[in-house]
């Protein structure tokens, strides 16, 4: 039996499993430093107290983070998907570049609104941004959800897409232009999401940080009619607790058309 027929429901992978596997190894071990301590016979009362509480506070902490993160992956991204993707007025007929596709949660959710529309997605399926990302994954989790046959997979760097300016009707990008650290970088992959979009159509930018330089950046390319869409209660909460590290928001805008577009 192979992977595709052995998997009956779609895995859209854990995001930063690095990470994940960091904030569950270091609080394990601040766990354990902290049991040690307190059942610690060499250790004076006052400072069994004052390691125990100083670790007992990191381990709660860092398996919390992981936890938290596992939760986000698992459960909460695939709720903000479908109300990210419903800020779209979907006709069916579109086509859809879904940037930094991963396993394909955006690239699917695109490719169930559309009818004779079609959606491509491309990545550099880099593990350490998700587990286990591969094209195979994201074609077996398009088979699993019907819609294979409007879903097409690629290689590419997003800083250099290989499609011809005005092609997309949609561009959806869902936490993957972050993973550029350098400011050019982000630029130059935001200025090739406004070149292969169509005049008028419609880009879908969610991640986790940098939020305001996109949308800047994103006037200054001729992007109208800009939108953010956030959760303002709990974005607070979450900068707080991910030392502003750390706050999923999305942004919705459209591509200006000239006259010359027009006729």
């Amino acid at each position: 039996m192979n992977a595709q027929t052995a998997q009956t429901r779609p895995d859209y992978g854990i995001d930063a499993p690095g990470l994940v596997r960091f904030f569950f190894i270091a609080g394990t071990v601040a766990l354990v430093i902290c049991l040690v301590a307190i059942l610690s016979s060499i250790l004076g009362q006052i400072p069994k107290i004052i390691v125990g509480v100083l670790f007992g506070i990191g381990a709660t902490y860092l398996l919390g983070m992981g936890c938290f993160m596992l939760y986000f992956s698992k459960v909460e991204k695939l709720k903000e998907q479908e109300k990210l993707l419903n800020l779209v007025r979907w006709s069916g007929q579109e086509l859809v570049l879904d940037v930094g596709c991963g396993r394909g949660l955006m690239l699917i959710g695109s490719a169930q609104r559309l009818s004779s529309g079609k959606a491509i997605g491309i990545d550099l399926w880099q593990q350490q941004d998700q587990a286990n990302n591969h094209p195979t994954a994201t074609q077996i989790n398009a088979q699993i959800e019907g819609v294979a046959d409007r879903v097409e997979v690629k290689t590419a760097d997003m800083r250099e897409l290989p499609f011809p300016e005005n092609h997309f009707d949609v561009v959806t990008s869902n936490w993957a232009v972050h993973n550029l650290e350098a400011e050019i970088d982000r630029q130059a992959a935001l200025s090739e999401i406004v070149r292969v979009l169509k005049p008028g159509g419609i880009v879908l930018l969610a991640d986790i940080v940098n939020q305001a330089e996109y949308a800047e950046y994103l006037r200054r390319c001729g992007m109208e009619d800009l939108q953010l869409h956030n959760n303002t209660s709990r974005d607070a909460v979450l900068k707080v607790i991910t030392f502003r590290s750390f706050a999923p928001s999305a942004i919705l805008a459209r591509k200006a058309v000239s006259q010359s577009d027009e006729r």
